[in-house]
Formats: structure tokens, C-alpha cells, sequence
């Protein structure tokens, strides 16, 4: 009797999955057949506006030219609202919000083919007169923001809010715009004034949070995401970025409970994934790092900052094969990037590999000039080309830019150490344990300190727990 019921349970599951695949093949053939209906539709509509413009080039009677002059403007207003409505179902499709709120790093979301849909819409649309319609003009605003082309989004949103300067979603996508655009007092402007006329939009207050992030401001960041999570406990988004700010400031245990819990809201979040691998990375939880970038990839597998994230764990787990292999693959998909140049640099300095090591710091440089610690790290691999002075040069730089780096007072150290300079070396080195005892521990079997290593300066340095 168990045997016949549970056959009858199996075929019963086959005839729903049969009718679920049915189902499924008709929903792919409508949305497909409504999507060729809309390009041919906007065929005919182009067709038929080139035939009325040559009409209008040709006609000399002025009341026929005022009625094709009309007819054309019914044609472009058609077409706008065609473009408008394909614009929001290529968002749509891409999973991503059209309105209400816009997604941090909207452009890694997209599938290269859902990425080349939405730039076909937006190049039909700049062939078409200026819409007054501040629906159409949103959705064109978040896709060129989609598309990372922050400046276009803004001048979509600037005639938004010149239209309505009581919109708050503009103002909201305009704010968030300007932080993109690294314009971030003009993002909080925006923020203010739409959180003036919503005092407690969750989105709107985690968006200023974020700037204020970006401002180095994290106790007014920390207020905003706190505010934003008393109204809404379970923001997934909210919990996400308040776990970086803990984690910026050092306070692992709140962050990775924030990660925990936006991760419980909504599992398997590639973005939320990789930003715990970050904490894990920097608590030296190398393996509990590697499995949620792991996953995260899983996910997003062409994710620039996760790879090069992951390479950073490889590398310090002398796995370099896998290293320079993600960090390879995140230089090709982002080129300009900075971090991802610094740490590959990191990793060939391990190896000794110093001419590749300086070729990848000085590009880190070209494309970020005043980072302090890369300017750190070029400044070793010159020390281990027993290019002394060039190091001096890179090093007083990274002080200048940040005077009390625990990291750029021990490798000064060990420059002076190298160069046989003792008194120096340990002057730096002693400065260094002072900021952060760490340095202690390393020291006591860094080979960069073998010169100076009998001295009974340095070796009380090394012994003393004070």
C-alpha cells in the first residue's frame, strides 16, 4: 500500500512540473511575442516620422505644412512613450527597481545582454524631442544611472526637478547620482532636502548614511542607518551598509552581525556575501573569507571587486597561482582599477618579483595618486631594488598624506634597517609598535630587521610588552 502511494505521488509531481514547463514556455513566448510586437510597432512609428519630415522638407503650402508638423509630433509622442515603456521593461527584467529606489553598483546586476538592451533603448530615445513627462524622464534618468552614465542621469533628473522640485525620488536618484559622481556635499543637499519633506523615508536616510560614509563621517553615518532600521528593522540593504561602517571602524563583532542578519532577510546576496568575506578577511578568517567569496561568485561570476577581494586571501595564503589568476581576470573586466594593480603589486613583491612589483604600484598611482598605501608599498619594492632613495621619496609622500600609518612607519623601518641606518630603523620601528603592537610581532621575525637584529636596542624593543 506505502508503494502504491508513493507512486502515485511521483506521477502526481511530474504532471505538475510537466504543466509548471508549460506554463513557463507560454509566459516566454507572450513576453517575447509582445517585445517583437513593440519593435515593430516602433518600426512602423520611425518609418512612418522619416515619411512625414521628407513630406514637410517638400510641402511650400503653409496650413498643409502646420497639419504634418502636428502629425509628426503625434508620431514622436507615440515613440516616446514606446521607448519609455521598453526602457521599464528592460529594467524590469534586469531586476532592478524603475523608480522608488535605485541599486548601489546598478551595472554589475546586469547581464551583458539585459546591459546592451537598455543602451539600444537609451539610444533611441536621444533621437527623439525632450519628453515633459516626468515618468519617462525617471526611467531614463535610472537606466543611464544602470549604465554608469552618472553625468547624463543627472541632467535627466536636473529637468525632473526643474519640473517638480518637490519630487522626491528625483531628488533621491539625483543624491544618489551626485555620490557616484564623487559630488558629495551636493548629494547631501539633495538627501536633506527630500528627507525636509519625508522625515523618515528608510531609503532616502540610508542613501545620506552612505554618503556620509563617503565623507569619512561615520558616527552621522551610523545615526542615519540606526534611524532607518527603527522604522524598518529588516532592511537587508540597511543592515549591509551599516556593516561596512562597523567593519570600517573596527568593530567586527557588530558588523558581521549585521551581515548575518541581512543574509538570514535575504541568503545568498552576492554583494552581502563578499562584504562579509571582507570582514572575515580582515579578522584573518581566511577560510570562512574564501567560502563567501566563493559564493558570492557563484552568483555574480564576472564581479571585479570580489575577485580582486579573493585574490588578497590567495595571496596571503601563498596560494599565488589563484591569486594572479583573480586578480588577472578583475583587471580585465575593470582596467582602472587601483586596488586591484596595488594588490597584485603585493603579490609579486612576496615573490621578489620587484620590476613587475613597481609597474603595478605606478600604475595603482597613475590612477590614484595620493593613496598612502601604495605609495608605502612602492616604496619597499624600491628598497628591494636597493633603490634607497627613490623609497625615502615615496614614503615621506605617504607620511605626508597620513603622518601616524602604523604600516608606513614600520616599512620605513625596514628601509632603514636595509640601509643600514639603526638609529632611524629603530626610531620608526618603535613609533610603529606604539600605533599598533602588532608591529612587535611581526618584527621579531621579519628578515628585514637581520641588520639590525643584535642590537640590544632592538632586541628589548622586540621583548618589551609596553
Amino acid at each position: 500500500m506505502d508503494g502504491g502511494i508513493l507512486a502515485l505521488i511521483i506521477s502526481g509531481a511530474t504532471i505538475v512540473g510537466g504543466a509548471i514547463g508549460w506554463l513557463v514556455r507560454q509566459f516566454q513566448y507572450r513576453r517575447e511575442a509582445k517585445r517583437q510586437a513593440a519593435h515593430d510597432a516602433s518600426e512602423i512609428l520611425s518609418d512612418k516620422k522619416k515619411l512625414l519630415e521628407e513630406m514637410v522638407s517638400g510641402t511650400q503650402d503653409a496650413n498643409s505644412k502646420q497639419t504634418i508638423l502636428e502629425q509628426r509630433d503625434e508620431v514622436n509622442a507615440a515613440l516616446l512613450g514606446l521607448h519609455g515603456k521598453r526602457l521599464r521593461h528592460a529594467l524590469k527584467e534586469a531586476g532592478l527597481p524603475t523608480e522608488e529606489m535605485l541599486i548601489a553598483n546598478g551595472r554589475s546586476w546586469l547581464q551583458p545582454q539585459e546591459a546592451t538592451r537598455l543602451e539600444a533603448s537609451i539610444e533611441e530615445l536621444k533621437s527623439l524631442p525632450p519628453s515633459h513627462s516626468t515618468q519617462d524622464l525617471l526611467v531614463l534618468g535610472n537606466a543611464y544611472y544602470h549604465m554608469e552614465q552618472y553625468e547624463e542621469a543627472r541632467k535627466v533628473y536636473d529637468r525632473i526637478i526643474n519640473l517638480n522640485p518637490d519630487d522626491l525620488i528625483a531628488l533621491n536618484n539625483r543624491g544618489l547620482t551626485y555620490d557616484k559622481l564623487s559630488r558629495y556635499e551636493e548629494a547631501l543637499i539633495d538627501f536633506n532636502l527630500a528627507l525636509d519633506c519625508k522625515p523618515d523615508d528608510t531609503a532616502i536616510l540610508m542613501n545620506r548614511g552612505s554618503t556620509y560614509d563617503n565623507l569619512n563621517r561615520r558616527d552621522e553615518a551610523l545615526a542615519d542607518y540606526d534611524r532607518s532600521l527603527q522604522i524598518k528593522p529588516d532592511n537587508a540593504d540597511t543592515l549591509n551598509n551599516r556593516g561596512i561602517t562597523y567593519r570600517l571602524l573596527r568593530r567586527y563583532k557588530q558588523s558581521l552581525a549585521d551581515f548575518n542578519r541581512s543574509l538570514e532577510i535575504r541568503p545568498d546576496h552576492p554583494t552581502v556575501l563578499m562584504n562579509r568575506g571582507n570582514t572575515y578577511n580582515e579578522l584573518e578568517r581566511y577560510e570562512e573569507a574564501l567560502t563567501d567569496y566563493d559564493r558570492s561568485l557563484e552568483f555574480r561570476p564576472d564581479n571585479a571587486d570580489t575577485l580582486n577581494n579573493r585574490g588578497t586571501v590567495y595571496a596571503k595564503l601563498k596560494r599565488y597561482d589563484e591569486a594572479f589568476a583573480d586578480f588577472n581576470r578583475s583587471l580585465e573586466l575593470d582596467p582602472d582599477n587601483p586596488a586591484a594593480f596595488s594588490n597584485r603589486g603585493n603579490a609579486y613583491f612576496r615573490l621578489e618579483r620587484y620590476d613587475e612589483t613597481l609597474a603595478d604600484f605606478n600604475r595603482s598611482l597613475e590612477l590614484r595618486p595620493d593613496d598612502a598605501e601604495t605609495l608605502s608599498k612602492r616604496s619597499m619594492a624600491y628598497a628591494g631594488l636597493v633603490r634607497y632613495n627613490d623609497a625615502l621619496v615615496d614614503f615621506n609622500r605617504a607620511l605626508e598624506l597620513k603622518p601616524d600609518n602604523p604600516s608606513t612607519l614600520y616599512n620605513l623601518a625596514c628601509l632603514f634597517s636595509l640601509w643600514e641606518k639603526t638609529d632611524d630603523a629603530l626610531a620608526y620601528l618603535e613609533k610603529a609598535i606604539e600605533i599598533n603592537k602588532k608591529n612587535r610581532k611581526d618584527a621579531k621575525k621579519d628578515k628585514d630587521f637581520d641588520n639590525i637584529r643584535e642590537d640590544p636596542r632592538f632586541k628589548k624593543l622586540i621583548e618589551s610588552e609596553q
